[in-house]
C-alpha cells in the first residue's frame, strides 16, 4: 500500500470518527427543538387566545371607560396570536440557524482533521522510513553474514581437500629425499616409482576437487521448453537406472483431469534427478535403495515428489541440505554441491524445492509451474 493510500484512508478515519458525534448532535438538536415547537405551537393554544380576544372585546365595550387597557391587551394576544400561528416559519427559522452552526463545526472538523491527519501520517511516514531503513540495514547485515559464512564454508572445504593430499605428498618427498642419499640406487627407484604413483593419485583427486567446483560454477543457462514431465522422468529413469546399478526406480503419475506439462530444459532436469539419485545412495551404501517418483498436476503447478526407502538426512543437516559445501556423506570425493546444483536449477525454472521426512524415510519435494495453455 502507498504512502498516499494510507493517508487518505487515514483522513477519511478521522473524518468519519469525527462527524458521527456531529450528525448525532444535529439529529438529537433538532428533534428536541421539533418536540418543544410541538408542545407550544398547537391548536390549543391559538384557541385560547381566540378566546381571550373576543372577551377583551366584550370588555371594551362594557367598559368603556378602560377600552384603551382593554385595546391594548388586544393587541398584544393579537401579537401572539400571529406568532403561534406561524411556529411552521419559525421553526424553519430555527432549522436554518442550526444548520448555519452545524456547517461551520463541519468545517472546522475538516480543517482540524486534515491538520490531524497530515501530522499523523507525517508521523507514520518517518516511522515507516526509519523501520523500512533499519530493516534494509538488517537485511544488508544478514545477506553480509550468509556471504561470509559462505565464504568460510568455501575456504575451508578448498583448504580441506587441498590439504589431505598434500600433507602425504610432502612426507613422501621428504622420503625420497632422505632415500636418495642412503638407499641403494635399485632401492631408491622402487621408492621413486611408488611416490609418483602416490603422488600422481593424489593430484587426479586435486583436479576432481577442482573440476566439480568449476562445473558448479559453469552451469548452463536454462532452455526452457514445453515438457510432458510424465514422459521426461520415464526417459530419465531408463537411463538413471542404467548407470546406477543399486538404485530401483520408478515412475508413477496422479494428474486428475489436467495435464503434467511444464517448461522445463530436459538436459538440466536429468542432472537434477542424477543429483538427487546420487544423493539417496550415498546415504546408503552397500545396498539397493528402491525410489519412487510421483507427478502430481494441480490448478497452477506441477509437484514432483521423489522419495527413497533408505535413511533419513540428519536432523543436524536437514534445514541446511540445499546449501553448498554442506554434507554429512562420509564419501572422500562428497564436495557438498549436488544438492546446492539441484536447487539452483530449480530456481532457475522458476519453481521450488523442499526436503521432508516422510515415515522415517526422505522425500524432496519438486514444484515447477504448470502450462495450462
Amino acid at each position: 500500500m502507498t504512502q498516499r493510500k494510507v493517508n487518505a484512508l487515514l483522513l477519511v478515519g478521522i473524518i468519519v470518527m469525527a462527524m458521527c458525534p456531529l450528525f448525532g448532535a444535529l439529529y438529537f438538536v433538532d428533534n428536541a427543538l421539533t418536540t418543544s415547537l410541538n408542545l407550544g405551537f398547537n391548536s390549543d393554544v391559538i384557541g385560547a387566545l381566540d378566546s381571550s380576544a373576543d372577551r377583551l372585546k366584550t370588555l371594551g365595550k362594557l367598559d368603556p371607560e378602560n377600552r384603551e387597557a382593554y385595546r391594548q391587551e388586544f393587541e398584544r394576544v393579537a401579537s401572539l396570536k400571529a406568532v403561534y400561528s406561524s411556529g411552521e416559519v419559525i421553526k424553519q427559522s430555527l432549522r436554518h440557524s442550526l444548520l448555519i452552526y452545524f456547517a461551520v463545526g463541519v468545517l472546522a472538523v475538516l480543517v482540524v482533521s486534515v491538520l490531524v491527519a497530515t501530522l499523523l501520517s507525517r508521523k507514520i511516514s518517518q516511522s515507516f522510513s526509519a523501520t523500512f531503513e533499519d530493516l534494509a540495514r538488517n537485511r544488508e547485515r544478514v545477506r553480509s553474514l550468509e556471504e561470509l559464512t559462505s565464504w568460510q564454508e568455501l575456504a575451508k572445504m578448498l583448504a580441506h581437500e587441498i590439504k589431505n593430499p598434500l600433507t602425504p605428498i610432502e612426507v613422501m618427498v621428504t622420503s625420497l629425499r632422505e632415500g636418495y642419499r642412503d638407499q641403494s640406487s635399485i632401492d631408491f627407484a622402487e621408492q621413486l616409482v611408488s611416490t609418483e604413483t602416490m603422488v600422481l593419485e593424489e593430484l587426479t583427486h586435486l583436479k576432481k576437487v577442482v573440476n566439480k567446483f568449476s562445473d558448479f560454477a559453469k552451469l548452463p543457462a536454462v532452455q526452457l521448453a514445453d515438457t510432458e514431465i510424465k514422459a521426461l522422468l520415464d526417459q530419465h529413469v531408463a537411463a538413471i537406472g542404467m548407470t546406477f546399478e543399486s538404485a530401483r526406480i520408478t515412475v508413477a503419475c496422479v494428474t486428475g483431469e489436467v495435464s503434467a506439462r511444464a517448461n522445463v530444459d530436459a538436459t538440466l532436469f536429468r542432472q537434477v534427478v542424477v543429483n538427487i539419485v546420487r544423493n539417496g545412495l550415498d546415504a546408503n551404501p552397500d545396498r539397493i535403495v528402491d525410489f519412487t517418483c510421483k507427478v502430481f498436476a494441480r490448478s497452477d503447478s506441477i509437484q514432483i515428489r521423489i522419495a527413497n526407502n533408505g535413511v533419513p538426512v540428519p536432523s543436524a543437516f536437514a534445514t541446511r541440505i540445499f546449501d553448498p559445501y554442506i554434507s554429512s556423506g562420509a564419501k572422500k570425493d562428497n564436495m557438498g554441491l549436488g544438492l546446492a546444483i539441484v536447487r539452483k536449477i530449480i530456481l532457475e525454472h522458476g519453481g521450488d524445492i523442499a526436503y521432508e521426512e516422510r515415515d522415517g524415510h526422505p522425500e524432496f519435494i519438486v514444484d515447477l509451474p504448470r502450462l495450462t495453455t
